[in-house]
């Protein structure tokens, strides 16, 4: 990883180099070859942190040109600019966040910036496609006649997977975008650690990551959300249940940040954060609540034995 890393910041060509092959490879064999789309996506962000806003732009964009001209050339298919939307898609908000994350030195910016991007996305979703649930079960019924007319021995199949799929047209622009921007904090992470590593400052991406917050207003914000998604006030509570989706994601992270450094704090075995994680899987909500709470309650520097007392 180190000498991919120092390839990867190395020059924009390397750059594009690392990201588009690791792309294409990624859909060779899923899933055995998929983990390659996140170092993929950890080298630009990589780059993005190292080289800065104009050259992981150029390496996003020709990345994206790339693939999408292989995928068309091996499939024989006008598939380049479904691939290179697709791809954009997925890289934009990780740019922006590493850039934001670079200017700033700041993960909670960075967070924040991401945060409003996926927002913003919901609203032009609305503006420019309409509601899903208007459009999305036709759309899903039309694709699984088509598919039940190729392989009717799947009808029953077929017919279940299309309840579901119609089922979350009232959710789908705000899963959509906390898809996007839980992909995002990922492989920044991914991308900070390796720069940390690249750079030999293997305690740097720990302590930042330990010290994401949120203030108590952002905070306020966010349960103000959350109750504004539970009533029905018509267009304003739909778009605020697709933000609270993406809010939510970003305040586990928040509470993964905090779960993490208290354990530290307290010199809790390993055992302890495995459980944090099975929490994060099966209650993520639990972490949120954290997330959410942690400017009242405080638990890092409650357990944190060399900070000064407040109180």
């Amino acid at each position: 990883m180190l000498a991919l890393g120092r390839l990867v910041v190395a020059g924009t060509h390397q750059a594009v180099l690392v990201v588009a092959l690791c792309t294409a490879v990624s859909f060779m064999l899923p899933p055995l070859t998929s983990i390659l789309g996140y170092v993929a996506a950890a080298a630009l962000a990589l780059h993005s942190l190292q080289c800065g806003a104009r050259s992981g732009a150029i390496v996003m964009l020709a990345s994206a040109g790339a693939v999408a001209l292989l995928a068309t050339l091996a499939t024989g298919q006008q598939a380049s600019l479904v691939v290179a939307v697709i791809l954009l898609a997925l890289w934009a908000p990780l740019w922006l966040a590493s850039v934001v994350l670079r200017e700033t030195r700041s993960l909670a910016m960075a967070v924040l910036a991401l945060t409003l991007l996926a927002m913003l996305g919901v609203v032009l979703l609305y503006l420019l496609v309409g509601d899903p649930q208007v459009w999305w079960p036709a759309l899903v019924r039309e694709q699984i006649e088509a598919a039940a007319a190729a392989q009717p021995e799947l009808m029953d199949r077929l017919q279940e997977m299309s309840g579901v799929m119609e089922g979350i047209a009232p959710i789908l622009a705000g899963t959509l975008a906390a898809g996007l921007v839980m992909n995002a904090l990922l492989c920044l992470t991914l991308g900070r650690w390796w720069q940390a590593v690249v750079l030999e400052r293997s305690g740097a991406v720990r302590a930042e990551f330990h010290a994401l917050r949120f203030n108590r207003s952002l905070s306020l914000g966010a349960i103000g959300l959350f109750a504004l998604a539970s009533l029905d006030f018509g267009i304003v509570s739909t778009l605020a249940l697709q933000w609270s989706l993406v809010v939510m994601v970003v305040y586990m992270f928040v509470g993964l940040a905090v779960a993490h450094a208290t354990l530290n704090n307290l010199k809790a075995g390993l055992g302890w954060l495995v459980l944090v994680y099975i929490v994060a899987t099966f209650a993520p909500q639990m972490l949120v609540a954290v997330g959410v709470l942690d400017p009242w309650l405080d638990p890092r520097r409650r357990t944190d034995k060399g900070a000064p007392d407040q109180n």
